[in-house]
């Protein structure tokens, strides 16, 4: 028996010692391939960021001259002479055509640093946030993002100094009027001088691929940057605050910091007002078209609002058809301003909205494009479903700026 349990043990050993072996083998093997591929890597022969030795770049081509005919391994599709700035660049007859430089060189000037100044960890006055604007008057008149300055709207304590490209100091600036639906602000330079401005342009007629630059001060410390992209899509729907906006998308980069600048096209002229980025994606930034809010920026500085805006006094929600049983699906109306334009044509918290200006209602974006299509005082047909039944209402559009419950 004694003997057995000897013989027993011995062949574990020497499992064991075969295990072990075998191990040490396959970590030698796995060491050597692994040697064999780093050693590619760093020679170029293998891996994405690789590069292809032996192989000189092109000189630079003449006129009509690719470049590439004597390099075979070089893509057959590849073209040194490829500017994005060509590609991208639309034409008019009535306008030049700017270069990147020249546009950074037209804009650059008239863009400025916006930084909120309040009180910090230390308690002394410092730079608390900061985005950017352009300057669109010689007196002094800067656009910007309303959520750049809300916190000097909220707290009196705070106040705005902005740096101009080209001036020693920073100066001092009052708020004009801000516009939450729309995201844009106006403040004034205090500070008398003849500004440098921009020239704005007419982003009704972009068309999605062409060129688009940037000019802003990213995170709050790099004031002037250029970034260079195109017009990735127009009319992206984006929720602010519970309004609905269309803005412009753009790869090139948009950061912190950023709102409230410049963007622009290839005629150097101001197309629309970065505002936003997807944090969760990189190349996805988004910008209001310009032609969007030439009203908003005049109203505001002509009256400190947006004045004869439409306003139609009630919220509303969807409703998923047979969430609940016996919903029928819709747009029902959530709330209601007391006064107001809804209160008045006799809609109630509780109706499902069927049709209005005798459009078929299927969304709250339905809602709001026909309001924006319509002036203050127009009468508008609106159908509303109230206790199994259709009731036909009038609604007069209201103005935004009128304080109605006080009426």
């Amino acid at each position: 028996m004694e003997e057995k349990d000897k013989e027993t043990k011995k062949n574990s050993k020497n499992t064991a010692i075969t295990v072990l072996t075998i191990f040490l083998v396959l970590c030698i093997l796995f060491s050597a391939v692994q040697t064999l591929y780093i050693f590619a890597l760093t020679t170029g022969r293998i891996g994405n960021m690789s590069y292809t030795p032996g192989i000189e770049l092109p000189e630079k081509p003449e006129d009509g001259d690719s470049g590439i005919e004597n390099v075979d391994t070089v893509s057959p599709y590849a073209d040194p002479c490829f500017s994005l700035e060509e590609a991208a660049s639309v034409t008019d007859p009535n306008k030049q055509t700017l270069t990147t430089m020249e546009i950074a060189s037209s804009v650059g000037p008239a863009t400025v640093s916006i930084f909120i100044i309040g009180s910090g960890y230390s308690g002394q006055q410092e730079a608390v946030s900061a985005g950017s604007g352009f300057i669109i008057s010689q007196d002094g008149y800067v656009v910007t993002n309303a959520h750049v300055v809300d916190a000097v709207v909220a707290d009196d304590t705070m106040s705005i100094k902005i740096m101009v490209p080209g001036f020693d100091d920073l100066i001092d600036a009052q708020i004009v009027g801000t516009d939450e639906q729309t995201d844009i602000a106006v403040v004034k330079l205090m500070d008398e001088a003849d500004y440098p401005t921009v020239t704005l342009g007419d982003s009704d007629v972009l068309q999605v691929g062409e060129l688009a630059v940037a000019i802003g001060n990213p995170l709050g410390t790099l004031d002037g940057t250029v970034t260079v992209g195109v017009v990735s899509a127009l009319e992206r729907r984006m929720n602010n605050n519970g309004y609905t906006m269309k803005l412009i998308q753009t790869d090139a980069s948009i950061n912190e910091g950023n709102s409230g600048g410049p963007l622009i096209n290839s005629f150097g002229e101001v197309i629309g007002v970065t505002n936003a980025k997807m944090s969760s994606a990189e190349g996805l930034g988004f910008a209001i078209p310009i032609s969007n809010v030439r009203t908003v920026i005049e109203s505001l500085i002509n009256y400190g609002y947006v004045a004869n805006r439409p306003y139609l006094g009630i919220t509303v929600n969807y409703v998923v058809d047979n969430i609940y049983y016996g919903a029928v699906g819709g747009i029902y109306v959530a709330e209601i301003a007391p006064g107001g334009p809804g209160d008045q044509a006799g809609v109630r918290v509780g109706d499902r909205i069927v049709s209005f200006d005798g459009v078929e209602i299927e969304q709250s974006s339905d809602i709001i494009d026909i309001r924006d299509s319509h002036s203050v005082g127009d009468e508008v047909p609106i159908v509303v479903e109230r206790d199994g039944r259709n009731v036909e209402l009038t609604l007069t559009i209201g103005d935004s700026s009128i304080s109605y419950e006080d009426d």
